[in-house]
This record gives C-alpha cells, sequence and structure tokens, in this order.
C-alpha cells in the first residue's frame, strides 16, 4: 500500500471525525486515597502475557470542560461513545506537582515526581517501560512514548541504578499537532506493535497557554476524536483488538475561575489536580463510574499487574474495582 496516501487516509478520517461541539462548565473536590488492600503474590510465567497497555494522556484539560460538564460538549466521543464499553473513575487526582513533566512522570513510575518542567531533569524512579522491557527482555521498539513535546524525552527512562536508558522506551518526540501526534502512533503500532505505549496530547494545553478560550474548546474537541479513532484503530487490528487496555487520563488540569481561570496551571487548586481518567479493555466494567480517590500514584502498579510486572518502588495500589474480574500477575 502507498504509505504516504495510507497516512493521508487517516488523517483526513481523522479530521472528518473532528465534529460539532459549544460551550461547558463545572468542576469538582478532592478526597484522601482509600487504604492499599490485601492482594495475593503471583510467581512469573515463562514468558510475557500477550497484553497491551495504552496510555493516552490529554495534556492540560480541566474536568469542568470535559467529565465535568454535564452536557459533555467537547467530549461527545469519549462520554458517549467510549465510556459505556469501560469505567469513568470521577475521582482522580494529580496530588503532585501540576505540571506536565511531573504529572506523565508520576503516572509512569507511580512515584510523586518533583523533577523541573523544562526536560533538565530526568526521571529519578524506574518507569513501567523499564520494568517492562528488563522484566522480559523486550527491545526498545516494544516501549513506545510518542508525544509533542520534546522534554518529555525525560521521562522516557529514569536515573535508577538497576534500570536506566537500556530499558528505556523508543521515543518519538515533537509532532506540531495532535493529529500528528495520532498519525504517529498508528504508524508505530502499524509497524511495531509495541505492547507498551504512551501517547501525550498536547494542544489542549498549548491552546489553554494561549488564553483564546475557542481555541482551548477546539483543541478539546479534536483530541475527544483522536482518542475514539485510537481505540477504534486498537480493536480493527489483529494486534491489538481483544487483549488490550486503553487508560485515558491527564497530566494535570487548569486553575479554576476562583485561582486565576484556564490560561495557566500549576498549583494545588481543584481545577488542577482534578483529572479525567477512563479505564477500556477486557475485564474492564462496561458502563460504569466509580467515586473512589484514587490518584496519578495508581495507574503504575494497575498497569504492572496487567503486564505482570514487578513495580516495586511504587506504593501505588492497583484500581481493583476498574474491573469485573482482575487477570492473574505478579504482585510485589
Amino acid at each position: 500500500m502507498n504509505t504516504a496516501r495510507h497516512g493521508w487516509d487517516r488523517r483526513v478520517r481523522a479530521l472528518v471525525a473532528i465534529a460539532c461541539c459549544a460551550v461547558a462548565l463545572v468542576c469538582s473536590c478532592a478526597t484522601p486515597e482509600q487504604p492499599a488492600p490485601a492482594v495475593t503474590r503471583v510467581a512469573h510465567t515463562s514468558a510475557p502475557p500477550d497484553v497491551r497497555v495504552v496510555i493516552v494522556v490529554i495534556d492540560g484539560p480541566r474536568y469542568s470542560e470535559t467529565f465535568g460538564d454535564p452536557l459533555h460538549t467537547h467530549v461527545p466521543q469519549l462520554w458517549n461513545v467510549l465510556a459505556p464499553q469501560g469505567t469513568i473513575c470521577s475521582n482522580f487526582r494529580n496530588l503532585g506537582v501540576t505540571t506536565t513533566n511531573p504529572g506523565h512522570g508520576t503516572l509512569l513510575s507511580g512515584i510523586w515526581q518533583f523533577i523541573d518542567d523544562e526536560g533538565v531533569t530526568r526521571i529519578p524512579s524506574p518507569t513501567l517501560f523499564e520494568y517492562y522491557r528488563k522484566a522480559w527482555g523486550v527491545p526498545a521498539s516494544d516501549a513506545l512514548l510518542v508525544t509533542g513535546k520534546i522534554k518529555l524525552g525525560a521521562v522516557a527512562y529514569s536515573t535508577s541504578a538497576a534500570y536506566g536508558a537500556s530499558f528505556g522506551a523508543t521515543t518519538d518526540l515533537d509532532t506540531p499537532h495532535d493529529i500528528d501526534t495520532y498519525d504517529h502512533l498508528i504508524q508505530h503500532l502499524d509497524a511495531e506493535s509495541p505492547h507498551l505505549v504512551m501517547c501525550s496530547f498536547s494542544d489542549v494545553d498549548q491552546a489553554g497557554h494561549s488564553g483564546v478560550w475557542s481555541d482551548y474548546l477546539h483543541s478539546i474537541n479534536v483530541v475527544d476524536s483522536l482518542v475514539n479513532l485510537t481505540w477504534n484503530h486498537l480493536q480493527s487490528s489483529p494486534d491489538y483488538a481483544g487483549r488490550t487496555y486503553m487508560f485515558v487520563t491527564a497530566d494535570h488540569g487548569r486553575h479554576d475561575d476562583a485561582h486565576g481561570g484556564f490560561k495557566e496551571h500549576g498549583d494545588g487548586c481543584d481545577g488542577c489536580r482534578h483529572t479525567i481518567f477512563l479505564a477500556l479493555g477486557p475485564g474492564i466494567r462496561a458502563g460504569q463510574a466509580i467515586d473512589t480517590a484514587y490518584s496519578q500514584q495508581n495507574l503504575c502498579n494497575t498497569v504492572g499487574r496487567l503486564m505482570n510486572l514487578p513495580t516495586t518502588e511504587s506504593p501505588g495500589i492497583i484500581m481493583t474495582d476498574l474491573f469485573d474480574a482482575l487477570p492473574t500477575g505478579v504482585l510485589h
């Protein structure tokens, strides 16, 4: 097949899928995390499980313009198409530093990260990429980080002495816009079929910083459609259909109106802390919404359970009530 034409067709489908939308508001409130439940430890099997995980991070949408909007005006695909297939957590929060690199780093490591937000400081704690590659001896092509921000290369692997660059992810950084990020993601899925992926869409954050309200809302509309297209592609692929978990979340929100409004973020206000979370995949409860107090620390151990990984340094708990029944995995 002609690769250029194939990529153009994907872009056309993506643009066609980006439909109509208008205005929104509402916010929410933080509660303490639940204590860790007792778990059973299971030994490694002889080969890695054929489970795929795709973590989709939407950079910087406020909860009030997304899942917190009673009309869900700007996220019709996430709310009306994808949510009925999975479970929403309405009480998911960044309780650490509410900026890009710390948020992504915490999601990947399960440990609150206090690194700079410019990509100067590499994450000190092992990431899911490193846990996965070291546990199963897989090549770098089997773990992928694709994003529109070069600085996120600092979370592709850690400075941990036991892990590090030898176990890091393949990176595809600095895609110009979210549609380009989506296009690059699909190319990697089709060409390398990686088992563990983080895809970070950055246009919402950049549009928010512009201070142009209509641009910010439009960017949410666009990425809403791209996330739906991503799930559709996974379900139509022989390598991914029926064995893939997709988690959709955010690194941070934005200031609520009482703390300066949508243009900036980075403090402890509820607008910055309260983020979206949607889980999809085999065994995920369909059409459910839970209000359990979970945080970014909890994604790492949840993915570790699914992929049979020893996420030993993460203090986070497993998000058990996302599932009808959790598959057997390694728990350390």
